[in-house]
């Protein structure tokens, strides 16, 4: 609470030596440094919690990173399989599937977007 002038004590009679203002003058010191003590442990504790954020941060962004690998492998090993044939009814059936021919790579390729197919056949041209 701010103090009016009224509370504040006259300077001559803390010069003079009165002790019951030199004690209050004393007590208020020691309060503005532990008020200065603890705003310097709060900004270094502050700090820590910053760079653990950043630490947090890194760790996140890195495991993002697994996540996505891992998610790629997953999917390349899952293509992979069909290509293979070993998906679940021809393995359960025992029938061996042949590597795909032209006619299920025609078939593949039938499926794929038209979009996609006119940027092969573009890029098919520009190489010749």
């Amino acid at each position: 609470m701010k103090k009016t002038s009224g509370e504040t004590p006259p300077a001559d009679a803390v010069a003079q030596g009165d002790p019951a203002l030199t004690e209050a003058v004393e007590r208020a010191g020691l309060q503005a440094d532990v008020a200065r003590q603890q705003l310097r442990l709060a900004k270094e504790e502050l700090r820590r919690a910053r760079k653990r954020v950043k630490e947090a941060k890194r760790e996140a962004r890195r495991a993002r990173k697994h996540a996505a690998k891992a998610r790629k492998d997953w999917k390349r090993a899952r293509r992979r399989a069909k290509r293979r044939g070993s998906d679940g009814d021809t393995a359960r059936s025992g029938a061996a599937r042949t590597a795909p021919g032209k006619a299920a790579r025609r078939r593949r390729r039938a499926k794929r977007s038209p979009q996609r197919a006119a940027r092969k056949r573009k890029s098919a041209r520009s190489r010749k």
